[in-house]
């Protein structure tokens, strides 16, 4: 029984090694340009023992990822504690955040909400008297937009079975959408 906890702690440790050797190269390359060669020589863990605890750095990344996603807890949270806590794990680990949510320019994801957003602040900045868009509605559109994402990728995941303009008024009801159009109303100088 002894000598199975000392091989528990051993794995432990080797997959903590793992993990924080990545964590330190995504510090300062990205994540695509990162190599197995270079994550076992940060970790000083032999190549043969990556390959033991991971199929590749795909899957460290994702073991990685799932021992982030422990730090949030959200079942034994608010709404106001799980916002809280998503965005201090995301100030804790900025870069690999930045990479994930910013650097991923090729997913459809990323495609999409650029596209939305884009075109929101656009007509926005049609309006002469509105020169720039305000805090408030930069946050706006990114709820908006994020918001809407998500239910796509509900929807996607469920069959699709509902067709889009019962999920747009869906939408509309689950988010406070009187808000969001005095926010878009304000930018473009709407009384």
């Amino acid at each position: 029984m002894e000598k199975e906890k000392k091989e528990d702690l051993r794995i432990k440790r080797t997959r903590k090694l793992l993990s924080q050797a990545l964590l330190s190269l995504i510090e300062h390359h990205s994540f695509n340009s990162i190599s197995v060669k270079e994550i076992c020589e940060e970790a000083m863990v032999h190549r043969a023992t990556f390959y033991t605890h991971f199929n590749d750095k795909y899957d460290l990344l994702a073991y990685l990822l799932k021992e982030i996603a422990e730090e949030f807890h959200f079942t034994d949270s608010n709404l106001e504690e799980v916002h809280l806590k998503l965005f201090n794990v995301a100030i804790k680990y900025k870069r690999l955040f930045s990479q994930l949510f910013l650097e991923e320019r090729d997913s459809l994801r990323y495609v999409i909400r650029n596209e939305m957003t884009t075109s929101m602040k656009q007509e926005m900045l049609r309006d002469d008297r509105n020169p720039s868009i305000s805090t408030s509605s930069e946050i706006g559109i990114a709820a908006f937009a994020g918001a809407t994402l998500g239910v796509l990728n509900w929807w996607i995941e469920n069959g699709m079975t509902l067709s889009g303009e019962d999920v747009y008024n869906e939408i509309k009801q689950v988010l406070n959408w009187e808000y969001i159009e005095k926010i878009h109303d304000e930018a473009i100088g709407k009384e």
